[in-house]
């Protein structure tokens, strides 16, 4: 299955720390032809509100369309390169305006 930019889906998050995932919603935020070039896709980690809130987290608007059974953040920090082997589901999509302030996350780490 090919996912688009702006779904979340549950995947194997790799930690930043060594070789081990969990599972885990995350946001897709490339473009497909990256998916349609290299096979992969960026990934942005979704944490639940009750982890704490962190610098630049952005607080999903709509978790119902999202997919989501409780209120989370959008760690825009945590991205990563993955394969789609590593992701189990589609679960959702996010709202407009959250697309809009991932945007601008994403203007200000990588302009």
């Amino acid at each position: 299955m090919t996912y688009n930019r702006w779904d979340v889906v549950a995947v194997d998050f790799p930690f930043v720390e060594g070789m081990d995932s969990k599972r885990r919603p995350g946001l897709i935020v490339s473009a497909a032809r990256l998916h349609d070039t290299h096979k992969i896709y960026w990934i942005v980690m979704i944490s639940s509100a009750d982890a704490g809130a962190r610098t630049d987290d952005i607080l999903v608007t709509d978790p119902e369309k999202a997919g989501l059974p409780v209120k989370c953040a959008i760690r825009v920090a945590r991205l990563a390169a993955i394969s789609e082997s590593l992701i189990n589901r589609r679960l959702g999509a996010i709202s407009a305006k959250d697309r809009a302030a991932v945007v601008g996350l994403l203007k200000k780490f990588a302009p």
